[in-house]
């Protein structure tokens, strides 16, 4: 008796066929699955952030720390101001080396190429991280820099660590007016003279590339100004089609772009902020929630 041993050529055609027909299927869905867990993943270490951030504000005065992320500022665990009064810790610091006689400083804005544990320990050096405790949460898994490197680079030198920034405006310690548009009274060293937390946003997805930079340097400047349609630091566009963020109050949530232009600036390094976008209802909505008061957003 003669029995089947196999399938004939026609049927493993078949077959095929409809296993590629349902992947042709399934992808979408996957690439969803996998976006929202990314966001996430995200959302979560926004809001570990932010509390770490309010953490650090209620055990000190209500004093925000150092909004800038800047190689100047950093010297043996301490903070060196260029603006004449005391400062405050920064809230993280660059990447830097370790040596038995403390923190070395590691010239990383455009020198020695910093390993992921030197971007790490400038997480895990800052003002907010023992409320934090997670060096993982200062990275977006959706930031592809740490693998590809940033716009400017693609060798070691460029492979950023840490997703997050705080808008500029947040300085945390000597009144500081980075574009002439913000309001400089003392009221912006206290986090609780901000007003409406719930609506004002904390940290951001920050894409930095300026300089040939390697990280975050310096904060999120954005010119808050009602009209202008301007974008200035790069956008994180880490997500399909939105960002994330973190408001004062210590909740954070998702937002979906709602012009192309944005996204296109986020990707498009030849975009510059010299290239309006008029009628950006993106840039509106990051002006109205900007969490600094100015002469031209109150």
């Amino acid at each position: 008796m003669s029995g089947r041993k196999g399938f004939t050529l026609i049927e493993l055609l078949i077959v095929i066929a409809i296993i590629a027909v349902l992947l042709t299927i399934l992808a979408p869905a996957l690439r969803s699955a996998k976006e929202q867990a990314t966001r996430a993943v995200c959302l979560g270490n926004q809001m570990a952030l932010v509390k770490g951030y309010i953490g650090y504000c209620q055990e000190n005065k209500d004093k925000m720390p150092v909004g800038f992320v800047i190689e100047d500022f950093f010297n043996e665990w301490k903070v060196a101001t260029v603006y004449s009064k005391v400062a405050y810790p920064m809230w993280a610091n660059p990447p830097h080396q370790a040596r038995e006689d403390g923190w070395a400083y590691l010239g990383s804005h455009s020198g020695p190429v910093p390993t992921i544990e030197d971007r790490q320990r400038g997480c895990e050096t800052g003002a907010i991280y023992p409320y934090v405790k997670n060096v993982e949460a200062y990275h977006c898994p959706g930031d592809r820099r740490l693998y590809e490197g940033t716009p400017r680079g693609t060798s070691p030198m460029y492979h950023a660590y840490r997703s997050y920034q705080v808008p500029d405006g947040m300085m945390g310690q000597t009144p500081f007016d980075p574009g002439g548009c913000i309001d400089v009274e003392d009221r912006y060293t206290k986090l609780s003279n901000i007003k409406f937390p719930e609506n004002k946003y904390c940290f951001v997805e920050d894409e930095y590339d300026l300089m040939g930079a390697n990280y975050s340097y310096d904060a999120w400047s954005f010119e808050p100004v009602i009209g202008l349609y301007e974008w200035w630091d790069s956008v994180g566009i880490f997500h399909v089609d939105g960002c994330t963020l973190s408001f004062i109050d210590g909740h954070a949530a998702p937002y979906k772009w709602k012009d192309q232009r944005s996204i296109d600036y986020g990707e498009d390094r030849t975009i510059t902020r010299r290239d309006p976008q008029p009628g950006n209802p993106d840039i509106e909505w990051f002006v109205y929630h900007y969490p600094i008061s100015t002469p031209y957003r109150q």
